[in-house]
């Protein structure tokens, strides 16, 4: 059950570079921070996974971190983000509201990123923002919103997907059937760089152990973490660097299931460095042209997710003239969009902690999808 609405501090009238209770010092170091790259995460889940309960106790807890919320702004608001919503005349208004541990809330009945540019114009105020998504919002269209808006790319980064489900229901909701393929469930799951079961407290131990196998199923890459009460704690779901880099940690799964999914998850390792170019291209023709590179079209195959890390020859970065004869490079994609940078190599060549390509999609034909890869990389290792 939900808890109280955070108390909410008036602040009405208030320049935007100072709260009504902070010393002059706090307006500095805000001043100080003003420059940085602000991390995102997007919360997402159906309706009852627990996301308003984490959204209150983020709220309201003496955590000593400055969050700006912004809740259901892909849809129509229920719950506590009502009471935070002023109406004029029919029409919703954007309001943002200090709260007393110093973090920012706001939400509007918005499906485009009109709340975030404005929280923008606030900037130096909060450290991370979050932004909760309805329960059968498309995370990765939010993501790729995000990711494509030119004034943003630059204040903001993409910092990670967390899905938020009930252990009670999870598996019927996985199960709905949906004419076009995998459910809003299902999808949420596998877009998800962390997925959050909560309510294991309703669960028995073999339903949450058929959750996580099912979870790891679709998404071999995520995360899983169980809760009870939403109870997770703040750097769980903020400031995780999904985005900034690529677990090594890939879970089996059981294949013993009891719900049919199209979607799964397929992990391609790479022995050593290979040639850039050739990656890139394999990349695209995957990713734009919705076929496995020197195969022909394989119809309703569909990539959700990238996540790469290699050791690769000759890199140039998009927009930069500087070229890297080798480099440990993280490939990050969702969708039909994707970015590699250039990352830290710290002994990343080593069984411990290998090189390798993820996907993350429908109808991935895996054999196919091997055989790509090993023609790719007998072509393309540096020896």
């Amino acid at each position: 059950m939900d808890e109280d609405i955070p108390e909410l501090l008036d602040v009405s009238g208030v320049a935007p570079d100072v709260q009504p209770t902070e010393p002059v010092v706090e307006v500095s170091k805000a001043a100080e921070t003003s420059d940085k790259i602000v991390p995102a995460t997007i919360l997402t889940g159906y309706l009852g996974a627990g996301k308003t309960t984490l959204l209150n106790y983020i709220l309201t807890a003496e955590h000593g971190k400055r969050i700006a919320v912004i809740m259901n702004e892909f849809g129509d608001s229920q719950g506590i983000d009502q009471s935070l919503t002023s109406s004029h005349n029919g029409a919703t208004v954007e309001e943002w509201l200090d709260l007393k541990n110093g973090c920012l809330c706001c939400t509007v009945k918005d499906k485009g990123l009109k709340a975030i540019e404005a929280l923008m114009a606030q900037k130096g105020r909060f450290d991370y923002i979050l932004l909760e998504t309805t329960g059968l919002a498309d995370p990765g269209q939010v993501a790729s919103m995000l990711w494509t808006n030119e004034e943003l790319g630059s204040e903001i980064r993409l910092d990670g997907v967390v899905t938020m489900v009930d252990a009670k229901n999870i598996m019927r909701q996985m199960s709905e059937h949906r004419e076009d393929g995998a459910n809003d469930a299902q999808r949420q799951v596998a877009f998800a760089d962390r997925v959050v079961v909560n309510k294991t407290d309703l669960a028995t131990r073999e339903q949450v152990k058929e959750i996580d196998d099912m979870v790891s199923k679709i998404n071999g890459a995520a995360q899983i973490l169980h809760t009870q009460f939403a109870r997770v704690a703040v750097e769980d779901v903020l400031g995780i660097g999904a985005y900034a880099n690529v677990d090594p940690e890939m879970r089996p799964s059981s294949h013993a299931h009891s719900i049919d999914t199209s979607i799964g998850t397929v992990m391609l390792s790479a022995p050593g460095c290979v040639k850039w170019s050739r990656v890139d291209e394999w990349v695209q023709e995957l990713l734009w042209d919705g076929r496995v590179p020197g195969s022909e079209s394989d119809g309703e195959m569909q990539v959700m997710r990238l996540k790469a890390r290699l050791a690769v020859a000759d890199f140039v970065p998009v927009g930069s003239d500087q070229k890297y004869e080798r480099a440990t490079v993280v490939v990050q994609g969702v969708c039909e969009m994707y970015d590699a940078f250039v990352v830290p190599d710290t002994g990343l060549n080593s069984e411990a902690v290998p090189y390798k390509l993820v996907l993350i999609g429908r109808n991935l034909p895996e054999q196919l999808l091997q055989k790509s890869w090993a023609t790719l990389i007998e072509d393309s290792l540096i020896k």
